[in-house]
């Protein structure tokens, strides 16, 4: 019996074991639409799924009130799965049902059609604490059947407190299929302590996921692939992080708070067009994006339209990335002006261990565009270009309205120049020399350095050298 999630009990919702099930003389154990690690969950639990003959399935819960964990497949609310049948309605039965206290929307094999209509996305989570949960995340998939938001999940509006916001949800082991449509794959407005994990993204003409006052949420293995915006945009990147958007003007208003405190980890997004990961304040943003960290993540592509792999603007704070891998291996047809791969332009961040390259086309204009702001320090450690083909440009292009500091370490091209823009005057300070008071030896540290170690005497003011295993040295002017 399909169940249609009538709001009474809440159908597909589990049910207390009361001393009545013990009377079901007779009743059969039916399958459940559970996966086997969630059944084996529940049969430790003490549940029984359970249907009297003729009466179709009833499902049953624990003993003790509250231990239950709510599940419901979206079968149960009538979802077909076969990629044809339009599975809105069913879908959203399900979301709804579990949006009323949480639990789990889980996601059977299969491709479940859903279409936005009248500017309203395809389906939206409605209450906090709902999961999303698919058979894997290539084998359950929904497939985008018109122009618009596929999934919303956001909250009411904006509220630097989060009491407006949707908070602790989740998506797990699912597909999203754009299916060549414009729209948002996942919106994520006013949204707190929510994460993304084991999700495949493909196939959108448009941006893929737009967060917009998003606080403490995690990214794990989110892939994106083919998903490249729409002819002719430059601003359509697979992830934009940022405080407001006119997409959220109107009845949404804009944003009062930032976008902060985001983990993506492990991350690959391939074959984009207009770029893979920014982060940005948006148009009408009153604070600063902050608190971003991008590790051990893989932004690849040979159909480029325009804009850089990896953006952050001049009012983000605190933006990490490292273990960065960026390559530029061609163009989208009709498109042949090389790009800035990497334009990095946050204060108090650091890019690190990053490795931006191209193949046989000229792709590259600069492997980074480096901007450092006032009071602040452009950091790069470890930011190395391996070109086949040279940056129409330089390896790093300073920019000329920068009025901070910058500290560039052990980064460099292949090929083609390595710097260009306006060289920095100002350079944040080597690290201070060891400061020994008498003459310098290798005793003067824990262990002996290697040749070319420098330290001060600050007794007789002198320069130290090591050289060959000798220690040399030069006096200083007093």
């Amino acid at each position: 019996m399909i169940k249609t999630g009538g709001s009474g009990t809440g159908a597909g919702r589990r049910a207390l074991l009361t001393g009545a099930v013990a009377g079901l003389a007779g009743a059969a154990t039916l399958p459940s639409a559970q996966p086997a690690a969630a059944a084996a969950g529940s049969a430790a639990l003490g549940r029984a799924t359970v249907g009297p003959a003729g009466m179709g399935s009833a499902t049953v819960g624990p003993a003790t009130a509250g231990s239950a964990l709510d599940w419901y497949s979206v079968t149960d609310y009538g979802a077909v799965g076969d990629g044809t049948t339009d599975d809105t309605a069913a879908v959203q039965r399900a979301l709804t049902a579990a949006g009323a206290g949480g639990g789990t929307v889980y996601f059977p094999a299969g491709a479940y059609l859903v279409t936005p209509a009248g500017g309203s996305p395809a389906l939206a989570v409605t209450g906090k604490g709902v999961r999303l949960l698919g058979a894997s995340s290539k084998s359950a998939t929904l497939v985008k059947g018109g122009n618009g938001i596929l999934l919303r999940m956001s909250g009411q509006g904006s509220d630097p407190s989060g009491a407006t916001h949707l908070s602790y949800c989740s998506v797990e082991n699912l597909g999203f299929n754009g299916n060549g449509r414009t729209g948002l794959l996942l919106e994520l407005y006013y949204n707190n302590n929510s994460y993304v994990r084991d999700v495949f993204m493909s196939s959108n003409n448009d941006l893929c996921v737009d967060a917009v006052e998003c606080w403490d949420s995690r990214f794990y293995n989110l892939v994106i692939e083919s998903s490249t915006g729409t002819p002719g945009s430059t601003t359509q990147p697979n992830i934009w992080l940022r405080n407001s958007s006119s997409a959220t003007k109107g009845s949404w208003g804009y944003s009062s708070d930032c976008v902060n405190q985001l983990h993506f980890i492990g991350c690959r997004l391939e074959n984009f067009g207009t770029g893979a990961l920014w982060i940005t304040q948006g148009p009408a943003g009153t604070d600063n994006p902050n608190g971003i960290y991008l590790t051990d993540c893989k932004f690849e592509t040979s159909s480029m339209q325009g804009g850089p792999h990896l953006k952050t603007d001049a009012s983000c704070t605190h933006v990490y990335a490292t273990n960065i891998y960026c390559y530029a291996g061609g163009f989208a047809p009709g498109y042949s002006t090389a790009q800035n791969i990497i334009a990095w332009a946050t204060s108090g961040g650091a890019l690190e261990n990053v490795l931006i390259a191209n193949g046989p086309v000229a792709t590259v204009n600069s492997g980074v565009d480096l901007y450092s702001g006032p009071g602040s320090t452009a950091v790069l450690r470890n930011v190395e270009g391996h070109y086949a083909t040279q940056p129409t440009g330089s390896h790093i292009y300073y920019e000329s309205s920068s009025t901070g500091d910058f500290l560039v370490e052990n980064s460099y091209g292949s090929k083609g120049g390595q710097a260009g823009g306006t060289l920095p005057a100002r350079n944040q300070p080597a690290a201070a020399l060891r400061l020994v008071a008498g003459p310098v030896s290798d005793a003067s540290f824990s262990h002996a350095p290697l040749d070319g170690t420098m330290a001060v005497d600050t007794v007789d003011k002198r320069l130290y050298v090591r050289v060959g295993g000798v220690w040399l040295w030069s006096a200083l002017n007093s």
